[in-house]
């Protein structure tokens, strides 16, 4: 369930946003102070908070600067009677991810918090996209790192090229044009024998850091696949 921390030091705000949430399905932890927010926050990880901007104690832009030492990709929204272009723009610059101006209505918010929500989704499953795992490996495409069991193996751009292709879709055989075009996009023609020499380098360097590992296997007169 999608928890949601609301942070309001009034009362006659905090009760009804917290039962409009509460109906929509979320799970709601509401705060009056600031303070035991920041405490809550030191050993939770919600999926979204909204602050006040005036509150005692700790303001919400000082409640948010505090947030984000520990939780850099939580989404906020601040909720506020100012209206001051001024105060948008520094809750903007300070990271927030929308801001809600008081009187407000139930399905403005609903609406806002749901489109926060969807957007930082969005950005985990992008995230989430760029790292590969299949049984014991893992590869970070980015930066081309490859790891066996936690172990790091250092293979060429090329080398992990191949085994990106091979372990997205991990059961399914991957001819050797296949793993041409994944390797060398298409710009560069090798002959099968230099894919078979590339597969060979990964297997024998994923052996170098565990003898054990056969996670590459060969499909005769077809091509190769990661192991499931």
């Amino acid at each position: 369930m999608t928890l949601i921390v609301l942070v309001d030091d009034d009362i006659s705000v905090l009760t009804p946003l917290t039962e409009q949430l509460e109906t929509e399905g979320y799970k709601v932890q509401a705060f009056q102070s600031s303070l035991d927010a920041k405490d809550f926050f030191k050993t939770q990880n919600p999926d979204l908070a909204i602050f006040d901007i005036k509150m005692p104690d700790l303001n919400g832009y000082q409640l948010l600067k505090e947030v984000r030492l520990d939780n850099p990709s939580l989404p906020i929204i601040f909720l506020s009677s100012k209206i001051e272009e001024q105060d948008e723009l520094i809750g903007f610059t300070l990271g927030a991810d929308d801001y809600i101006t008081k009187p407000f209505s139930k399905h403005l918010l609903l609406a806002r918090v749901s489109a926060v929500l969807r957007r930082h989704q969005t950005k985990r499953e992008l995230k989430t996209e760029k790292i590969i795992k299949a049984d014991g490996l893992k590869i970070d495409q980015e930066r081309h790192l490859v790891t066996w069991q936690n172990k790091p193996v250092n293979l060429t751009v090329t080398e992990s090229m191949l085994l990106v292709s091979l372990a997205k879709r991990p059961g399914m055989v991957k001819n050797r044009s296949q793993l041409m075009d994944a390797a060398y996009d298409g710009t560069i023609y090798v002959s099968d024998r230099t894919i078979d020499s590339h597969i060979r380098n990964i297997r024998n360097k994923l052996k170098a850091v565990d003898s054990t590992c056969d996670i590459i296997l060969t499909i005769h007169g077809l091509g190769y696949k990661i192991r499931t």
